[in-house]
């Protein structure tokens, strides 16, 4: 039982690091946001607005809400459900050995599959829509600026609100919101791997448990079956 509650400790560990990383993803990309005046810079577009300023078309608001939804409600709220379920579970152990055997494992494989496909998605979404901003930004005949970084607080004109607002630090922001929202797919798709060698060895150990109380009777029957000797 000793490799089950291993596994399970090192399972309630990744749920408690991917809360801790959900919040990198929401807040940065909803700091952005706010900064933008509610603008969601993911797959937004600039062009000329004057010989001095330029225009900032911002993208649809679900751009960033799906992301930032997903780090809250699903990299916060049930992974860190998940780590309190598993660390009782722990303390449980301590007693009952048992306990973590007997834990459920398919429903979870299912539902961390299912939450690591939508992590996936929202992180080739965040990763797509900076790559088309700063493309935006650097790739173009007009050369707006050398590098994307370089446009961090910048004034720029918005089409939305049609103000002169300041772009903050939107490429550091991003860039966190990035690298923890790829961090986190990984560590869902850990959390299916762990799950599916787990149920693999709980399989195992019930045919080992079943085959054991097939041989006993048997073998009762043949120690009942020799004679004493004179």
């Amino acid at each position: 039982m000793a490799v089950f509650n291993v596994q399970l400790f090192v399972n309630t560990l990744l749920y408690f690091f991917i809360f801790v990383c959900g919040f990198a993803i929401s807040v940065p990309l909803g700091v952005t946001n706010i900064e933008n005046s509610g603008g969601c810079l993911l797959y937004a577009k600039i062009q000329p607005y004057n010989v001095t300023y330029y225009t900032l078309l911002y993208s649809k608001k679900s751009n960033c809400d799906f992301p930032i939804y997903i780090g809250v409600f699903v990299c916060i709220f049930y992974a860190l459900g998940m780590g309190i379920y598993n660390t009782y579970a722990i303390y449980k152990s301590q007693k009952d050995p048992s306990i973590a055997s007997q834990m459920w494992v398919m429903p979870f494989i299912l539902l961390n599959s299912l939450v690591a496909a939508i992590m996936f998605v929202a992180s080739c979404v965040i990763s797509v829509g900076f790559r088309e901003l700063c493309d935006s930004l650097t790739k173009n005949k007009y050369q707006y600026y050398s590098s994307c970084g370089k446009a961090e607080n910048q004034r720029l004109h918005s089409q939305t609100t049609h103000k002169f607002s300041s772009t903050g630090k939107f490429y550091t922001y991003i860039n966190v919101t990035q690298t923890a929202s790829w961090i986190c797919t990984l560590g869902w798709i850990a959390l299916v791997v762990s799950g599916i060698i787990r149920f693999s060895l709980n399989r195992r150990l019930r045919m080992q448990g079943s085959q054991n109380t097939e041989r006993a009777p048997s073998d009762l029957t043949q120690i009942a079956s020799i004679e004493p000797t004179a």
